[in-house]
C-alpha cells in the first residue's frame, strides 16, 4: 500500500483503482466534483469506472482525506483538507482554489438564531467568492481566462 493510498483510505481496502483515484484527487490544487475527478482518473487509468470513483470518494471522505467544501451546479465539491479543528472553507468560483477560514458563527450567535427548544448539534457554512488572483484579473479588465487552481 502506498503512502497516498494509506492516507486516503486508512486501513481500508487497497486496490489499484482506489490508488488511481487517490492519486488523481491529490493532484487537484483546489475543489473538484466527482465527475471532474473521474475524468482525471481515466486519463491515466481508463479502466476505472465512475462508480468506483464515487465509492472511493465516499471512503476518502469517511477517512477525512477529502472534505465536501460546497457545490457547483448541483454537484458536490470536494477538496483535500489537512486542517484539524472546527473550520470552514472558502471556494473560488472561477478557478476552484480553496482556503480554510475560521468559523464566522460564535456560540452566542448560533443560539440566538434558532427557535426556542431547538438544540443545534452541527452547522455548515459555505463561502464562495474570488481568490486574490482571480479578483485581480477582474479588477484589471478580465482577459476571459480563469487563474490556475491552487494559486489563489
Amino acid at each position: 500500500m502506498t503512502e497516498i493510498t494509506r492516507d486516503a483510505y486508512g486501513t481500508g481496502r487497497s486496490t489499484a483503482p482506489r490508488h488511481a483515484v487517490a492519486s488523481a484527487a491529490s493532484g487537484f490544487g483546489g475543489a473538484f466534483t466527482a465527475e471532474e475527478l473521474a475524468v482525471r482518473v481515466r486519463l491515466d487509468s481508463p479502466g476505472v469506472c465512475t462508480a468506483t470513483v464515487y465509492r472511493s470518494i465516499a471512503a476518502m471522505a469517511a477517512s477525512g482525506y477529502l472534505t465536501q467544501v460546497g457545490d457547483r451546479d448541483g454537484a458536490a465539491l470536494y477538496a483535500r483538507c489537512a486542517e484539524s479543528g472546527h473550520h470552514h472553507h472558502v471556494v473560488c468560483t472561477s478557478c476552484g482554489a480553496t482556503a480554510h477560514t475560521p468559523c464566522p458563527v460564535d456560540d452566542a450567535e448560533l443560539a440566538s438564531a434558532v427557535p426556542e427548544g431547538f438544540v443545534v448539534t452541527s452547522h455548515e457554512v459555505r463561502l464562495y467568492g474570488l481568490c486574490g488572483k482571480c479578483a485581480e484579473r477582474v479588477r484589471v479588465g478580465a482577459d476571459g481566462r480563469s487563474c490556475d487552481a491552487g494559486d489563489g
